[in-house]
């Protein structure tokens, strides 16, 4: 891959970043791993407390094991109904739940796990935009990501596999890597209908 090809704009970025679940086997280059993560770090964050850690898996094993624990965390949720926070996963139309089940079958297999950890509970408002900032900058070097949360589910289990402390929280997982299947352009709500200038208009909803 070449990255000057590669390359788009921010807005191109934001208007074609679509959840990647389907990628290439080659591998992504350490200077690219370190350019996306450079731009999470620019992201905002409360008290400028840079709360945010990444662990960047790129070991075969590794990434292996944290797909194992992945798919256990994702079949527990589609079996059990009481599992807190994945009433959504039941929800889903037939097509997009097996998509997502052959995604957690596979997930271990992409070239670059990131697991996003916190060094402070509570603060996942000044998490999320360095999250942000990565999806983005990952889809302007041409490079797909899908944000997970299911390694949460496993975090006592992450945490062995990756040696990361009991203090520290782990927020979410993104995996990264060459796209298998094209970018965008995303489908949503047009601007009309979800944004008022001053004050609430209850005709949009």
């Amino acid at each position: 891959m070449n990255q000057a090809t590669a390359e788009v704009g921010v807005f191109e970025a934001m208007h074609t970043q679509r959840a990647i679940r389907r990628y290439r086997t080659d591998p992504v280059p350490d200077e690219l791993v370190t350019q996306v993560l450079d731009a999470a770090i620019r992201a905002p964050s409360a008290i400028n407390g840079q709360f945010a850690r990444f662990v960047v898996v790129t070991d075969p094993e590794k990434r292996r094991r944290l797909g194992e624990l992945y798919l256990d965390a994702q079949e527990e949720a589609y079996n059990n109904p009481a599992a807190a926070g994945t009433e959504w996963l039941r929800n889903q139309e037939a097509a997009i739940v097996e998509k997502a089940a052959k995604f957690a079958r596979e997930i271990g297999d992409v070239p670059v796990l990131i697991i996003v950890c916190s060094t402070q509970r509570g603060v996942s408002h000044s998490i999320f935009p360095a999250v942000q900032n990565l999806l983005v900058a990952a889809r302007s070097l041409g490079l797909g990501t899908v944000l997970t949360t299911l390694h949460t589910f496993r975090a006592d289990e992450v945490r062995e596999v990756l040696g990361i402390p009991n203090d520290i929280r782990i927020v979410c997982g993104i995996p990264m890597g060459w796209p298998a299947v094209p970018f965008g352009p995303v489908r949503r709500r047009p601007v009309s209908e979800v944004a008022y200038w001053n004050q609430w208009e209850d005709q949009h909803d």
